[in-house]
């Protein structure tokens, strides 16, 4: 074989060679970086996923704390409002006992002065507005009776003038 065939021969095998190694490695290349972005995603979809849970864990631990908190002071509420209850209760109760002796008074003494009567509007306006209706009929008979009475003594007759 003439050497000028071989030159040629070795010239074309080492361009192809030179060709054929670039063209493997950038699709060797090409293949690794398509590999390594296959695994970043994988990647970044896990940390994602693990965030995700981190947050759902949390969210759910700051439900749970606040569900803590929050559970004693409902019952605290119920129970203040239960006892609220009672207290108005109790103190409509005093209401209108402390109207009967203070209506019973002014009549034994025949008269209810004006100090009397502002008083006893004072206990029966708070009465009213604390709901204590359900002795009403009795009150404002009561107050019609309070409201009858003079607002000062009356003055007795001597015995010598009736004679």
């Amino acid at each position: 074989m003439p050497v000028w065939v071989a030159i040629i021969i070795a010239v074309v095998g080492a361009l192809v060679g030179v060709a054929g190694g670039v063209g493997i490695t950038a699709y060797l290349s090409e293949r690794l970086k398509h590999k390594a972005q296959r695994k970043n995603d994988k990647e970044d979809k896990a940390y994602a996923e693990l965030e995700e849970a981190k947050d759902k864990k949390t969210l759910e631990q700051i439900t749970i704390a606040v569900e803590a908190v929050i559970a004693p002071l409902i019952k605290d509420t119920s129970e203040i409002k239960a006892d609220l209850a009672l207290n108005t209760k109790g103190t409509v109760t005093i209401l209108r006992n402390d109207m009967k002796k203070s209506l019973d008074y002014c009549k034994r003494q025949g008269y209810a002065s004006s100090s009397d009567r502002a008083n006893w509007h004072e206990l029966y306006n708070t009465y009213g507005e604390l709901g204590g209706n359900h002795f009403k009929e009795f009150v404002d008979a009561w107050k019609a009776e309070l409201d009858a009475l003079p607002t000062a003594p009356v003055e007795k007759k001597k015995l010598n003038e009736d004679k």
